[in-house]
């Protein structure tokens, strides 16, 4: 559609029910009728400007931050796990996905509005219990809440990119990271998981973990609380 010049910037699809859905590690996703399945489109990187070098690689963050503050202007208090989940009291209530093809850059995004995966269903090695998000000043379904975040969001990135600095940014984000100066799990790949501290986040969107008393910094993996 995007190529067709059917879909522009901050347009979006949306899906009723998703049954061939790609989560983390391409990991097969079932969504039920009621949550917010869509996919937007997202603006080019800037080719000038303090962003010009550093958006790509924070991409993932900045496209949590704004919805995180959409959803807190609604009223839900939000935390963002490191580098692509939403979480409220603890619990994963949404996710979001970010793929590049021939320039296009597509943000993937899911909020379970009506009803989640029970804990018995959930992997053993999951990070996070899922959750259905409480979000007082608000109602209407999913594409009432997806117009929402879409408009309110457009300008929270201009914005952003106008007025705020990366480095500035980071700070920011920092404040918003779930499980901060906690001990976690990581799990990278086929070798064995290990606990370090959550410290902060790189200039270009790694996680910052203290491990056995020096910084790593991780930019792939999964981690979860202990």
């Amino acid at each position: 559609m995007v190529g067709n010049g059917l879909l522009g910037e901050w347009g979006a699809v949306v899906s009723v029910v998703q049954d061939g859905g790609r989560g983390q590690l391409r990991r097969p996703w079932v969504s039920m009728p009621g949550n917010m399945h869509a996919s937007i489109v997202l603006p080019k990187p800037p080719t000038a400007g303090p962003w010009a070098e550093s958006l790509t690689n924070l991409l993932p963050l900045v496209a949590g931050a704004l919805f995180a503050n959409v959803l807190e202007s609604l009223g839900a208090s939000i935390q963002l796990k490191w580098p692509n989940d939403i979480l409220q009291n603890g619990r994963k209530v949404g996710g979001m996905l970010i793929e590049e093809r021939n320039g296009i850059i597509i943000l993937g995004l899911g909020l379970n509005l009506v009803g989640c995966p029970e804990d018995t269903l959930m992997r053993e090695d999951c990070s996070a219990p899922a959750g259905t998000v409480a979000i007082p000043s608000f109602s209407g379904g999913p594409l009432t809440l997806l117009e929402t975040l879409v408009s309110r969001g457009e300008n929270v990135y201009a914005v952003m990119l106008d007025e705020i600095p990366p480095t500035q940014f980071i700070r920011m984000i920092e404040n918003r990271l779930a499980w901060m100066g906690q001990t976690i799990q990581v799990r990278e790949g086929n070798l064995d998981p290990y606990e370090a501290v959550i410290v902060g986040l790189s200039p270009q969107g790694g996680l910052v973990v203290l491990r056995g008393g020096e910084e790593t910094v991780l930019f792939s993996g999964s981690i979860s609380p202990l």
